[in-house]
């Protein structure tokens, strides 16, 4: 399954959370920026150097300011995923794969940004064309969660004025491109858009959870809730008492 929304929707936040609590149970890989697998033998972080090599080559696209770099590294990281998923659940056999974003939908919608020449093609021909490109399916189970453009952004720069020595102008440089309140509003409009297509592509189950109306421990308790729900539903039963991963 994979949480889904907005930039300054807490993903990745409530997704760790939900994912602890899971890991009682289950165990459970978190794909994606620094993929994990966890259960009842603790907690292995997957391929670190290859993780780090990817945030500081990040890092310096996003410095640059420059939409077609910045979105080369995203499409290279697509179709890495597209190698790592499969590779990590043949080595470690997850009951559970349970990641922030889509590497479906989300390149749909961000392409919009950050590969004009992607743009111009349909939304639906978009998703068809990152299905093949990733090589990964649609999930199984999305959490939405939503959250208005004007929380989002001040979220956004909540969590930038924590960082070292943030100052005003320091912050404003480590705002990604999209990560403007008129943008943000738009970008709402496109996962509406890009879930209802996706779902005539490949039926999914599909909850909203509204932010504003939830802490994120809340939100956390609702995901891991929905994850077991879908669980019990298909017959994955959680590890006997005592069994490894």
């Amino acid at each position: 399954m994979s949480v889904i929304g907005l930039d300054g929707a807490g993903k990745s936040s409530t997704t760790l959370r939900a994912i602890d609590t899971l890991s009682a149970r289950f165990t459970v890989m978190k794909p994606g920026r620094e993929p994990f697998v966890i259960g009842s033998g603790g907690r292995h972080h997957c391929l670190p150097a290859a993780s780090r090599w990817v945030e500081s080559t990040f890092k310096r696209a996003d410095a640059t300011r420059r939409r077609g770099i910045i979105g080369a590294t995203r499409l290279a990281f697509i179709r890495y995923q597209g190698w790592l998923e499969p590779h990590l659940v043949t080595r470690f056999r997850p009951q559970l794969v349970v990641g922030t974003r889509c590497m479906i939908i989300d390149p749909a919608i961000y392409s919009e940004i950050y590969a004009p020449s992607l743009a111009r093609l349909s939304l639906e021909r978009r998703l068809r064309l990152f299905r093949r490109y990733s090589g990964l399916p649609f999930r199984d189970l999305y959490v939405v969660l939503r959250t208005p453009a004007d929380v989002a952004m001040a979220r956004i720069q909540a969590r930038l004025a924590k960082l070292p020595a943030a100052t005003p102008p320091a912050r404003e440089h480590w705002l990604h491109l999209h990560e403007q309140e008129p943008i943000l509003r738009e970008l709402a409009s496109r996962f509406d858009d890009a879930l209802t297509t996706a779902r005539r592509l490949s039926p999914f189950e599909l909850v909203q959870v509204d932010t504003t109306r939830h802490d994120e421990s809340s939100v956390a308790a609702l995901i891991a809730a929905e994850v077991q729900r879908v669980c019990a539903a298909r017959g994955i039963r959680p590890r006997a008492p005592g069994e490894e991963q």
